[in-house]
């Protein structure tokens, strides 16, 4: 299900403050955040985004996959890196693995032992109109990869 939420993503707190917060947004594979949203989020979560560029320069063949990582110490914050694109990709390529992203973004949620938030048993994903940006993908077609993902929830942040 995707809920549509005008403010800002990074407002976003659990209902029950028991539960961890998941913030995805697409990334490319080259280890920056340095345009759009993802510069938002490295200047939020500079933590965060070492881990993330460190990670891309020891891994390969990311596109369609998804990184999990805490943004903080106090494990309340995911940061879901969904590999979309490597700035090769046509928009139809990248709702593809944006669609394998959350294939696998699914399946690490399914098997963690953390405790995330919920809606009706399935994680709520918080996320801004990802691809929409700086990959160039309307919006329309990630939202269909979006809709056939029906174990996650998904929370889409919007400014007007």
């Amino acid at each position: 299900m995707i809920k549509y939420i005008k403010g800002d993503l990074f407002s976003h707190k659990s209902i029950d403050i028991s539960k961890s917060v998941i913030l995805a947004h697409a990334c490319n594979t080259h280890g920056a955040w340095g345009g759009g949203i993802a510069a938002v989020f490295g200047r939020q979560f500079p933590t965060a985004n070492t881990k993330y560029s460190n990670y891309c320069h020891t891994h390969s063949n990311l596109l369609g996959t998804t990184l999990l990582i805490p943004a903080n110490d106090n494990n309340k914050i995911f940061i879901a890196c969904l590999f979309t694109s490597d700035f090769s990709q046509t928009p139809t390529e990248i709702v593809e693995y944006t669609d394998k992203a959350l294939e696998d973004l699914s399946k690490q949620l399914a098997s963690s032992d953390l405790d995330f938030e919920t809606d009706q048993d399935h994680p709520i994903i918080n996320m801004p109109k990802i691809n929409a940006g700086i990959f160039g993908v309307p919006w329309e077609l990630t939202e269909g990869a979006l809709m056939k993902h029906t174990s996650l929830n998904f929370n889409v942040y919007v400014i007007d």
